[in-house]
């Protein structure tokens, strides 16, 4: 094994029987459960899309296989992609069953068309990403990265041209590549793959991640890292956590027959536009720094991001609620994307990122890679005269951030991208949400066994309603849809002439404003 490859390190923080019992938590503390609501039987299972992860070897060993006799990776089709060893690593089949496992991730049906491969980070960083020739490709639309490479003065000029390999990989081949941090709040920033451009960095919720600014000395110094954050106890299940995510993403962007829905910046604008501010009280930004210093754009959640991919492409000009955009601007041309506020809350919270690339060269004289200059993107909230009312505006970065909690209802907003360097292509996800001003009331009537009449006040005119209905209240019961309609006014009436004999029935009203 190389010598500079010792640097490389797992990344856990619990034992793996604590891990074991604990693996559920995190998805319903993501939306998961509110997203099975909502789309039911149309949340991708992940069948569609080709997976790989990367595992730095077990202390002592050489082993980086995950379980493949674990009961949630057991029926998933696994190959080892590097083969140069069998041996099991507890910490591998943990990442895998927060990533792709059957009942402990968000995928349900991963591995079923494309093996889910498994490489070291040996055969990674010494064979793919080739430090003696090119970078080699990969068809994986989503790759899981939970290890670092601490910072090392000695191996300075290496990890640069690593990282920068690793940008060129992940640029090239387009696919999505998530990234742990280090765990333990006062650790510095990994290199790598912290300081990566095309990567999305992942921290804890609890805030026991490394956080703050990427190294000196490395490519883009002094971005601000996480990206986002997962209700996870170890930065490594995490990064697992959020690959699951962003696999959903990938498989319903790649549905829509759209390319841009799934291209891998617009699966990270996404995730950033709908993470999660109200776990963190202290979450802070500036114009210069898009991000918190501790949690990035905020918690994952899959429900939000699904809603905003969900949306068809929009273009500049007019634009919905909640949306995402694939466009490019130079210093001549900006893009603008107005919107109006509904009137059903009081006041109204915007989340909107933006995420281009950084170009990254090849030299065959010297076989070497290495990052261009950034193009420098602005993100600007715009008030119905066209003043700027909130800029997102870091010279370092290739993420811009805004979240505004004070948009007024029924009022014209605009969302401004612009450069003020350089010309580059572009993903934008946002979405407004806001808290009803009232709760719909339901009460009922009865005239017969077979029939109740459901009576719906204080709803919210113009918004989409579903009724749905049980025989029981167990979690695991099927609530099935019943009614649907759009009010027209604050009151409705509705009969249900199907009521089943016997027994009792329960109702719920779901409402997902636009």
């Amino acid at each position: 094994m190389p010598a500079w490859l010792r640097i490389f390190t797992l990344i856990t923080g619990c034992s793996l029987l604590q891990l074991m019992t604990t693996r559920a938590d995190w998805r319903s503390e993501i939306g998961w459960d509110l997203l099975g609501i909502y789309a039911g039987s149309k949340v991708p299972d992940g069948s569609s899309v080709q997976l790989e992860m990367v595992e730095a070897y077990a202390s002592g060993s050489t082993r980086y296989m995950p379980d493949l006799n674990n009961a949630a990776l057991s029926d998933i089709n696994i190959t080892n992609i590097s083969d140069t060893d069998n041996g099991v690593s507890s910490h591998a089949t943990t990442v895998a069953r927060n990533f792709f496992g059957r009942g402990t991730s968000l995928l349900s049906n991963a591995g079923s068309t494309h093996p889910v491969g498994i490489r070291s980070t040996d055969d990674f960083i010494n064979q793919f990403l080739n430090l003696n020739g090119t970078v080699g490709s990969s068809t994986a639309a989503v790759t899981c990265h939970a290890y670092i490479g601490t910072a090392d003065p000695e191996q300075e000029a290496l990890f640069n041209e690593i990282i920068a390999r690793f940008d060129f990989y992940s640029q090239s081949s387009g696919g999505v590549h998530v990234v742990g941090l280090n765990n333990g709040s006062n650790a510095a920033i990994p290199p790598i793959f912290g300081s990566a451009y095309h990567a999305i960095a992942v921290g804890r919720s609890d805030g026991g991640h490394s956080h703050g600014l990427t190294a000196a000395n490395y490519p883009g110094a002094g971005r601000q890292k996480p990206d986002i954050v997962s209700p996870e106890t170890a930065t490594s299940w995490a990064t697992g956590s959020v690959a699951s995510a962003a696999t959903i993403l990938h498989a319903l962007g790649s549905s829509s027959g759209n390319t841009d829905a799934s291209h891998q910046d617009t699966i990270k604008a996404c995730l950033l536009a709908g993470a999660c501010k109200h776990p963190f009280p202290g979450w802070s930004q500036t114009s210069s720094q898009p991000l918190d210093s501790t949690f990035g754009a905020g918690e994952l959640n899959i429900f939000h991001s699904y809603r905003i991919l969900e949306m068809q492409e929009s273009s500049p000009g007019s634009v919905s609620s909640r949306g995402w955009s694939r466009s490019s601007v130079r210093t001549t041309r900006s893009r603008t994307y107005r919107f109006t506020t509904p009137g059903y809350a009081r006041q109204f919270s915007l989340s909107a990122a933006l995420i281009w690339q950084c170009d990254v060269s090849y030299s065959p004289l010297f076989q070497s890679y290495s990052h261009q200059t950034l193009d420098n993107l602005r993100l600007e909230l715009l008030d119905e005269s066209d003043t700027v009312i909130q800029t997102s505006d870091s010279s370092l970065d290739n993420v811009e951030h805004l979240w505004n909690t004070q948009l007024a209802p029924n009022t014209n907003y605009s969302l401004r991208v612009s450069s003020s360097s350089g010309s580059s292509n572009f993903s934008l996800a946002w979405q407004l949400r806001g808290d009803p001003q009232s709760t719909v009331e339901v009460s009922h009537s009865t005239s017969s066994p077979s029939e109740a009449k459901l009576n719906f006040t204080r709803l919210i005119p113009e918004v989409s309603y579903t009724l749905q209905r049980s025989s029981t209240l167990t979690p695991n019961d099927s609530w099935q849809d019943i009614h649907t309609f759009t009010a027209e006014s604050t009151t409705s009436t509705w009969t249900d002439a199907a009521v089943p004999p016997g027994g009792r029935s329960f109702y719920r009203l779901l409402s997902f404003p636009p």
